[in-house]
């Protein structure tokens, strides 16, 4: 009894101090790193888990409104607003002209907002349908001979999509939200881009090329498109709304060449794993084709396509040796959803050219989105609810969490590249 006893007793002890050494360094890590989470971590990939820990510390700066970015913003509204009075034959010429290697288009002296008002009102003079892609589009062919690629309205702005990050119809709004928040981070290689409304009767049936009319169905007074493309059916119409109007995305047609490339990152649209999905040194791999200014181009591109969570991007276009930012109709699906392996280019190589790193640190706090909601109202147009918004303002988080990472890992000498 008394050997049991006295086991009993210093195990009662045991317990004890490791109780008061549990509680002795609870007392002393209060305001450290633990393991409470303010946000919910996806826990697959280990680099998830590293980065949703810098993500539940990140430094207050980063979720303060950041005023160096005050000018800038005055400098986009300039450039935006176009209330002014303009000659359309100029602002067009002025566009064509422009030849520069910092910028596709004029960004000063208020020509993009000329630039989207006349692809706004602009008098039709041909719709046809365009050539290529696996959705309807259809290409308008304005007054001077200027051409527009038109995505029609699928989705209502409070429809949420499911399933596949790269499932459902393009979103027009995702289009025009794109073009304004490159506009914001200063990516400036980007097609201008706007929302317009068609009026099918008046606007699109007395221009309509014959092979687009043999795809129209009658509706009532007015007609229903389906187009010709990869996946187009007469039991998938795009029909006039009851003012006899089709909204939709208006894509300036760029009349220049580029080289299309396939996409490092892109997904397999099966149950497939792809390389970058299985490899843990993939970039190695993709640094031994690619050269540096081209990964940190792809880099950009990831940053741009995790915000609006576009992870579509199968191929690429380059001109003057930049990504162009085309296609960005599958973004603005699902505000609940953060898909972080959009983000694979900057966390697998763990590069970023420091001129995107410190524009990026001037749109915390909610100055981004309300950038974007300020140009964009110059058109008219609300381009997403508020759930979306504020799911760009969290994704962007995250995207400083991501670089804390990749500090942590390598230092800042390491990511951080000058262009």
């Amino acid at each position: 009894m008394s050997m049991n006893y006295a086991f009993g007793f210093s195990l009662i002890l045991l317990i004890l101090v490791a109780l008061n050494i549990y509680f002795f360094y609870t007392l002393n890590t209060v305001g450290k790193r633990g393991p409470v989470y303010l946000y919910e971590p996806d826990l697959k990939p280990n680099v998830y888990r590293e980065i949703y820990e810098y993500l539940n510390y990140l430094p207050d700066q980063y979720k303060s409104r950041n005023i160096k970015f005050i000018p800038i913003q005055k400098q986009l509204i300039q450039t935006f607003n176009s209330s002014s009075p303009h000659n359309t034959k100029d602002v067009w010429q002025y566009a064509d002209n422009w030849i520069s290697e910092e910028s596709l288009f004029p960004q000063y002296n208020g020509t993009l907002g000329k630039i989207l008002y006349n692809m706004r009102t602009a008098k039709i003079s041909r719709v046809e349908i365009a050539p290529k892609g696996s959705q309807l589009k259809l290409s308008l062919i304005l007054e001077g001979k200027y051409k527009m690629y038109f995505k029609p309205k699928r989705y209502e702005l409070t429809h949420i999509v499911t399933g596949d990050i790269y499932g459902g119809y393009d979103r027009h709004n995702s289009e025009v939200f794109a073009y304004y928040l490159a506009m914001v981070m200063n990516f400036k290689w980007i097609a201008p881009c706007v929302i317009r409304k068609l009026h099918v009767a008046n606007d699109v049936v007395p221009v309509a090329t014959k092979e687009l009319r043999l795809t129209m169905i009658k509706n009532g007074t007015s007609r229903c498109i389906y187009g010709k493309c990869r996946y187009c059916h007469f039991s998938k119409t795009v029909c006039p709304d009851k003012n006899g109007e089709i909204e939709g995305a208006t894509i300036l047609l760029l009349n220049k060449k580029f080289q299309t490339h396939v996409s490092p990152w892109r997904r397999s649209y099966n149950s497939k794993k792809m390389s970058w999905e299985t490899e843990n040194n993939f970039c190695v791999k993709v640094m031994n084709t690619l050269n540096l200014k081209r990964i940190l181009n792809l880099v950009d591109v990831s940053l741009f396509d995790f915000l609006i969570q576009n992870g579509d991007r199968h191929h690429y276009e380059v001109y003057k040796d930049r990504i162009m930012l085309f296609d960005n109709g599958k973004g603005l699906g699902n505000p609940t959803v953060d898909e972080l392996d959009i983000l694979a280019p900057l966390y697998q190589c763990c590069v970023m050219t420091y001129s995107t790193w410190r524009h990026l640190e001037m749109l915390s706090g909610g100055i981004l989105t309300e950038t974007i909601k300020i140009l964009s109202s110059f058109q008219g147009f609300k381009l997403a609810t508020e759930d979306h918004y504020k799911a760009v303002e969290r994704r962007l988080l995250k995207i400083y969490a991501t670089v804390q990472y990749c500090i942590g890992k390598h230092g800042s000498a390491k990511v951080f590249k000058i262009s």
